[in-house]
């Protein structure tokens, strides 16, 4: 059997909101709230007159807190308090479980790396409409996971980092973040409202957005999305596009999400490194359901 081709697409959350006037963040210094996301993607590639399937599924709790406001930028610290990430097949079984609640034995390699997310902090330069000016802090978190996992021998850790950069640097991670903060227009705050943005990185995507209700204390912001999708790693490649639907819910006195959730469909191919004129067809499903906890 041909071995499976694994990908993880990490989905990262942030906050959305609005002020009582317009569609915008509406922060205050010391301002701290916890989000829970649980997310499955489903893959399905067309081999060989078969079909392989693979589920990622993931859930991650953050904590946020306000930490600056200058030139009405926010500056807010995101922690991961926990991850779970498991990977399964039904042909090929379990390939991965991880979770970070659970402290991994010293040869387990891969749990003590994402054990060294956690509680590593990450600053987002955010504007108040939701665009993400840049990242502080990723640097620290990729070596934090390095030295978490105890490797010490130089090749390897400049292995292990250029692996890591792809999924949790700077770039990657400021598109993942900007995906879900980056919903406003500008003085957008009467229910039927409409606007458009789009995002640019390893997930491409154009956006439309509407205010669908408001209510004395809450509103509710449906999107639709057109989306391309491109994720690498050392053996292949997949490329995929589609759509994307989300509902949100936000307060309106804070501008903190409630909860939301989003879900789509991309096709495309998996394009393997060593064979480049073989294209697998390839699918991927995903939902993600999220909610702030605290």
């Amino acid at each position: 059997m041909k071995k499976p081709i694994l990908f993880i697409l990490v989905l990262i959350l942030s906050i959305t909101g609005f002020s009582q006037t317009a569609l915008q963040y509406n922060l205050n210094v010391g301002d701290s709230f916890a989000i829970r996301q649980d997310s499955e993607q489903i893959i399905t590639q067309d081999i060989s007159g078969g079909q392989q399937i693979i589920t990622n599924d993931i859930s991650a709790e953050m904590s946020f807190i306000v930490t600056k406001i200058e030139n009405s930028l926010f500056y807010i610290e995101m922690k991961y308090q926990t991850l779970k990430m498991k990977t399964s097949s039904p042909s090929l079984g379990v390939l991965m479980d991880m979770d970070t609640s659970i402290t991994p034995d010293s040869t387990d390699v891969q749990g003590r790396i994402f054990q060294g997310l956690i509680n590593s902090p990450v600053t987002m330069v955010m504007q108040k409409n939701g665009k993400i000016n840049a990242l502080e802090g990723t640097e620290a978190l990729i070596d934090n996971m390095i030295k978490n996992a105890g490797i010490t021998d130089p090749n390897a850790i400049k292995q292990v980092r250029i692996s890591l950069d792809q999924q949790w640097g700077d770039n990657q991670l400021l598109g993942n973040f900007e995906q879900m903060t980056y919903i406003y227009g500008d003085n957008n705050g009467t229910a039927g409202d409409k606007w458009e943005n789009e995002y640019t990185g390893k997930m491409k995507s154009k956006n439309k957005w509407n205010i669908a209700s408001i209510m004395d204390e809450s509103a509710t912001i449906a999107g639709t999305s057109e989306i391309e999708m491109e994720n690498t790693n050392a053996s292949a490649t997949i490329i995929v596009s589609g759509s994307q639907k989300a509902m949100i819910t936000v307060n309106n006195k804070t501008g903190l999400m409630l909860e939301g959730s989003s879900e789509g469909i991309c096709k495309g191919n998996t394009l393997i490194s060593t064979m480049p004129d073989t294209k697998i067809p390839t699918s991927i499903k995903f939902k993600n359901n999220y909610k702030t906890i605290k």
